[in-house]
């Protein structure tokens, strides 16, 4: 039950900072989206969301342990890298994430991933 817990936290993160990304229009920062307009932008950023939320809750609620702990250690690392990329941006010109509020949220996702998968590897969670 911890372990679901400290997971939904992370992911819960994620969401709340993908929610913050398009209040600060973060599809400027990507390659090929920044070439849109913003409204186009937007849209497609927006868009690309649903398939990638889809895969998340296909595999977080499959009946196959191996598979969801699975899935959870690779979300747990890329908690981690994500923080990580949004280090390695931090002074690109259209990145809005520089307040205290933003880079709360991404630490604390990529904190929680970090305790996540400790606790999976300690738990024998994931094998």
């Amino acid at each position: 039950m911890m372990l679901d817990f400290v997971f939904y936290t992370g992911l819960t993160l994620l969401v709340v900072h993908e929610l913050d990304a398009v209040h600060r229009c973060e599809w400027r920062m990507f390659p090929v989206l920044s070439k849109l307009d913003d409204q186009k932008g937007y849209r497609f950023f927006v868009l690309l969301h649903v398939p990638l939320f889809m895969m998340i809750f296909w595999f977080m609620n499959s009946p196959d342990d191996d598979v969801r702990y699975g899935f959870q250690a690779v979300m747990d690392i890329f908690f981690m890298v994500h923080f990580g990329l949004h280090r390695l941006m931090k002074d690109h010109v259209e990145n809005g994430f520089s307040g205290i509020f933003s880079k709360t949220i991404i630490g604390m996702t990529a904190a929680a991933g970090a305790f996540h998968l400790a606790l999976l590897f300690l738990t024998g969670g994931c094998r």
